[in-house]
């Protein structure tokens, strides 16, 4: 059987998950807790991070590679733009993302900080999520560079590309590369979606939350032409 290693709410996971869900793969995810997930990763001969990907004798450690290994029409032959973007993708929006999110999420009470960490999850480590909520909340400050400048240095990097994505789409195209959804897209969607909130994405937070987002989070860009292609790109293709 095939294993996903993630957090559950991480958009790199989600980024992962979509793509084995698209290419229907028969898997089952693992989700855990901040912190453990670097554990069960190292466990799976990954490198701390996640999500990993374990196939028999086969470990991805990279979401760009599960993408690839789930479906690799998503990255058209002797199109190099579609791996480029991604890459810029993985890079700078993914870090940005998640830094603007935890911004706030982290700004949350213990109590429901713990609800989050805790969503999704097995009840002995939903448990172990709501009672270490204010040393995890710490250390993801700590280790992902949480501050007021590090969140300000992120949403700059959301700005430039969401242009960049605006500028590929002003000539009417459909699709980052083309004509047909790719891998680029794919992965744009994924890593907006602390930002963008799509409705799918929604279901990997608790209710409360996921409107904390959307109201303190997703205003500065709900009328740029990057939201609403990753929106589009739920809609249509998750």
């Amino acid at each position: 059987m095939t294993r996903l290693i993630t957090i559950y709410f991480s958009h790199y996971c989600e980024k992962a998950r979509w793509a084995l869900e698209r290419a229907r793969v028969d898997f089952v995810e693992e989700p855990h807790v901040p912190g453990i997930s670097g554990i069960a990763s190292k466990v799976a001969r990954g490198n701390r991070s996640v999500p990993v990907l374990i196939d028999g004798a086969t470990v991805l450690k990279e979401s760009a590679d599960i993408v690839r290994w789930a479906d690799a029409s998503l990255y058209p032959e002797g199109d190099t733009d579609v791996a480029a973007l991604c890459e810029t993708f993985d890079r700078k929006l993914g870090p940005a993302t998640r830094r603007v999110a935890y911004g706030r999420v982290l700004q949350l009470p213990s109590e429901q900080l713990g609800v989050v960490f805790g969503f999704g999850l097995p009840r002995w480590e939903a448990h172990l999520g709501r009672t270490l909520a204010f040393a995890l909340a710490a250390l993801i400050r700590r280790s992902l560079h949480v501050t007021p400048e590090g969140v300000e240095r992120s949403r700059g990097a959301i700005d430039e590309v969401f242009a960049t994505v605006a500028e590929r789409l002003k000539d009417g195209r459909r699709y980052l590369c083309g004509d047909a959804f790719t891998a680029a897209d794919l992965t744009f969607a994924a890593l907006a979606a602390p930002v963008v909130a799509p409705d799918f994405y929604a279901r990997f937070f608790p209710s409360e939350v996921m409107a904390l987002i959307k109201d303190d989070i997703t205003g500065p860009y709900r009328d740029s032409v990057a939201f609403a292609h990753a929106r589009r790109m739920y809609e249509l293709h998750r």
